[in-house]
């Protein structure tokens, strides 16, 4: 047996913290022999002494090593078979879990007696995973323990900053395993000054005494609450600054154990350095790309995730093509649609051939490829083909990108898809050559893991100023600092709660497997959770949020040891004042009232329209307001846009619809109205795919075929109608043009019907609202269909055509004063006017409006306001209703009532 020197040229003096991996609340200088390091660190400098290689092999990569293993061992009797059918993904993440905690206990691998059946499973699946699955960190500090033992380590001195006892029981055996002098954990004993609040309250924490500490008040403890961590970040933002600027020689220490990139933003908004604080996210616009790709290989299409694709920030689809795309795809939710198609060739219009052909087979495969069953799933072919694409792309982006902190962000992104690819692979060989789409998910979730920092957010100094220093966790202040601040202190530390029974854990004790138990957990960070109370020498701040998710402990133990602890609001005015914090005076700037008329300047001119249409003709007559904001000075809404649902699009498809039934059946005599449904039952699903896919959504089945129900029923009616009147001739989306009072006029008619005799109907179609058109007719208020008949006279009409409206949802016609459609319901107008008589009270109307803008009067229709004397047209005009703003996208530019 070969025996290991005791000589240690070049030691290394360390100094080893439970939690001194992260960020630590002090200055620390550059000496040689010495390194702080927390737990893995040490490890990592073992491993580094004895010559072993260190790397960091993918929770993937090890999760699909298992699962092989689990596929070979997986029995009827084993305790995870049935979920293992159900799940298999989710049972090897658990067992591997499982597998990785006990070794980190002192698991070799085996049991060395009876044990319970769940214990022997795992040791049944333990026998290939040993040589199989890539160790775990519990398995390197086994291998690093073992080599200890012959090989000499340049460590001369190990200074332990928490109790040896605290640390769980395999890190002990490795600090032991060193064989080097070991230098105990001295207990930081209260810092803050004799007679102060803050140095009462450190004794009473030390000492758990059941009396209660009555306070002076004398700053040392501040506690402030605030509803919000936002509502708190700049007034300690401006404290932060305050302190580094006016108490250069103060040390100040900043803990922040969630959240702390919410300070770091507020710290730079007002000129002073960011902390350093920053949180990981699988969530940057980059890491999305690769699940969206994937998500559209399943069926039934989804075109949520196609607009997502589209509308990404970057994607493989070049930028210039997406948002056109991305339109089409948000007002016509489907794939093939004429409009789809239409959008690609303008797309590509401007391309030479060469790059034409290369853009389309691009958006082909991008957005046209075989789909999938989620449940049956894709071969591992066609998805590592996709992800190694995506791949392709991000190379090709990161060498053309010119900003460092991006290029670092498709490098991690690079990684992470090349890990998905590899993890396909490695199934395959294993035997899984299809995924699921759960599975799919899960693997890139595997991959991802928590996400990367953000890559410019930094820690910052200023030269020839102190740098306030910051911490991620209590249990890392081990020194003393003058002024402390614990910011959004809520409670972050989870005790571990094994899930085996009592049974199973003395049966893992007794081989070996030594977990802490919860008092032990509990009692180790009882410690940790006082030290930055402890530390602070003449001032701790703690700011509370009234949303935080759990009371600190820490919290809760300062409560009960104290009797009149003040606490200040962070909206309370004196709070800047108590803290010192300066603070500037800003003019209250009262929001616009509402008001009924607006006055245009008198140079102001508004240029004439060429024409106008039945939208823009209603603006102006009865929602003045937005007919000027959106036609004259052309404000449009934010560029946001949504996935067309609900009403407008069943209204679309709708129309769609029956457009496509009368094209392919001219002849509207011939058409047996009950084969009509057939018909209906083929030409819907081509549909849905194609313009309203979003019906075709998991969760929304019924509702697609209650309205597929509707649309056979409503076309058997309409075609009922048609035949009735002896029509010939059916027309839909006939576009017109022609000339009124005040210029130019045109618009889509929806359906033109015509009879042998030349006579003709204007139909309106309209999915709903069968009582509101009802009303509309009797009242004399059909302005679209009026501008429909009027552009037919233009056309050359011998007549006015007759007007209706056909209701969808109802299935019925609804028509104005004529027996045209023998059956429809005939509704006659309450003053008994014609067409021509109404469109004369139109004009008189558009004149008496036009009069008002030449004078720089804008009507403001909305509602809490009054109509004025100015508001009535006179009994010539038309009638104007007191509020037209329920479908405004105006609002917060027509004024705010006195409490808003």
């Amino acid at each position: 047996m070969h025996t290991k020197s005791q000589i240690k040229p070049n030691a290394i003096q360390v100094t080893l913290g439970l939690k001194a991996d992260g960020a630590l609340p002090e200055v620390t200088t550059d000496k040689l022999g010495a390194m702080t390091t927390g737990p893995l660190g040490f490890l990592s400098l073992l491993e580094a002494q004895l010559g072993i290689a260190s790397v960091e092999t993918p929770f993937t990569t090890r999760l699909i090593e298992y699962l092989s293993c689990l596929d070979q061992a997986d029995h009827a009797g084993a305790f995870y078979h049935v979920s293992y059918e159900a799940d298999p993904f989710s049972v090897a993440r658990t067992l591997l879990q499982w597998r990785d905690q006990w070794f980190l206990a002192g698991w070799q691998g085996t049991f060395k007696q009876d044990v319970p059946g769940k214990l022997a499973d795992m040791a049944a699946i333990e026998q290939s995973a040993r040589a199989a699955v890539t160790p775990g960190l519990g398995q390197r500090i086994q291998t690093v323990i073992a080599l200890l033992a012959y090989n000499n380590i340049a460590i001369s001195s190990i200074n332990l900053r928490d109790p040896l006892t605290d640390f769980p029981h395999i890190w002990q055996r490795l600090i032991k395993a060193t064989n080097t002098p070991v230098v105990e954990y001295e207990e930081l004993s209260p810092q803050g000054r004799e007679g102060t609040d803050l140095h009462k309250l450190q004794h009473q924490l030390m000492h758990q005494s059941t009396e209660k500490l009555p306070f002076d008040n004398d700053g040392s403890i501040v506690i402030i609450r605030a509803e919000t961590a936002l509502d708190s970040a700049p007034i300690t933002a401006a404290l932060i600054q305050k302190i580094v600027t006016e108490s250069p020689d103060k040390s100040l220490a900043v803990l922040a154990e969630t959240r702390g990139e919410l300070l770091d933003e507020s710290l730079e908004v007002i000129g002073t350095p960011r902390l350093g604080f920053n949180s990981l996210s699988p969530w940057r616009p980059i890491f999305q790309v690769l699940p969206l790709a994937c998500e559209l290989l399943w069926e039934p299409f989804n075109p949520t995730a196609l607009f997502q694709f589209l509308s990404h920030s970057l994607g493989p689809i070049p930028a210039r093509f997406r948002e056109k795309l991305a339109h089409t795809a948000a007002s016509v939710p489907g794939i093939g649609s004429e409009q789809w198609k239409n959008t690609i060739e303008k797309c590509l219009e401007k391309e030479d051939e060469k790059a034409k052909n290369t853009h389309k087979q691009n958006i082909h495969y991008w957005l046209e490829s075989p789909r999938h069953s989620p449940q049956t799933g894709v071969d591992s072919a066609t998805l590592a083909d996709r992800a190694q694409r995506v791949a392709d792309w991000l190379m090709g982006a990161r060498e053309a990108s010119n900003t460092t902190s991006l290029k670092s962000l498709y490098t991690i992104a690079i990684s992470q898809t090349l890990e998905f690819v590899k993890a396909i692979d490695r199934l395959k060989a294993h035997g899984r050559g299809f995924l699921t789409r759960d599975n799919v998910l899960r693997l890139i979730e595997d991959v991802r893991g928590t996400g990367a920092p953000i890559a410019d957010r930094q820690a910052e100094v200023t030269p020839g100023q102190t740098r306030a220093l910051h911490a991620e966790h209590a249990g890392t202040f081990y020194n003393g600092i003058d002024k402390v601040i614990w910011w959004n202190c809520q409670a972050t530390d989870h005790v571990q709660r094994w899930p085996w029974s009592q049974t199973e854990r003395t049966a893992l004790a007794a081989n070996g497997v030594l977990l802490q138990s919860a008092n032990e957990q509990l009692d180790c960070l009882g410690k940790a959770w006082l030290r930055p109370v402890l530390a602070a020498r003449e001032q701790c701040i703690v700011v509370l949020h009234n949303d935080a998710e759990n009371h600190h402990p820490a919290w809760d133990q300062i409560l009960s040891a104290t009797e009149g602890l003040p606490i200040v609001l962070a909206a309370d005015s004196d709070l800047t004042e108590a803290l010192g914090v300066p603070q500037g005076v800003l003019s209250p700037h009262a929001l616009p009232p509402k008001s009924r008329w607006w006055q245009l300047l008198s140079d102001t001119a508004l240029l004439k329209r060429s024409t106008e249409s039945y939208s823009s003709l209603d603006a102006y007559i009865n929602s003045p307001y937005q007919w000027l904001l959106r036609y004259a000075a052309k404000v449009e809404p934010g560029s946001l846009i949504a996935i067309a649902d609900g009403n407008l699009l069943k209204g679309n498809l709708a129309h769609r619809l029956y457009q496509q039934f009368f094209t392919l059946h001219p002849d509207i005599a011939a058409i047996d109205s009950t084969l009509a449904s057939t018909w209906v039952n083929q030409y819907t699903p081509i549909l849905l795919e194609q313009e309203g896919a979003v019906l075709l959504e998991p969760g929304r089945k019924a509702e697609g075929e209650h309205f597929i129900d509707l649309l056979r029923h409503s076309l058997s009616v309409l075609v009922e109608q048609l035949q009735q009147a002896n029509v010939i001739k059916v027309q839909m989306e006939l576009w017109q043009e022609g000339l009124y009072t005040g210029g130019g006029l045109n618009g889509s008619i929806d359906l033109l019907a015509t009879c042998a005799d030349g006579s003709e109907a204007v139909v309106d179609i309209k999915l709903g609202g069968g009582n509101y058109r009802r009303e509309a007719l009797h009242d004399s208020s059909y302005l679209q269909l009026a501008t429909y008949g009027q552009l037919r006279l233009a056309a050359g009409a011998a007549s006015y055509p007759k007007l209706s409206y056909f209701i969808v949802v109802d299935a019925q016609m609804l028509s104005l004063d004529h027996d045209f459609f023998p059956t429809a319901e005939c509704i006659v107008p309450q003053n008994h006017e014609n067409q021509a008589q109404y469109w004369k009270r139109f004009e008189d109307t558009w004149h008496w409006r036009k009069d008002q803008f030449d004078k720089g009067l804008v009507e403001v229709t909305i509602a809490d306001t009054e109509p004025t004397a100015l508001s009535n047209p006179g009994e010539s005009g038309l009638a104007i209703p007191d509020a037209s703003d329920t479908f405004s996208d105006f609002t917060v530019l027509t004024g705010w009532d006195e409490n808003a």
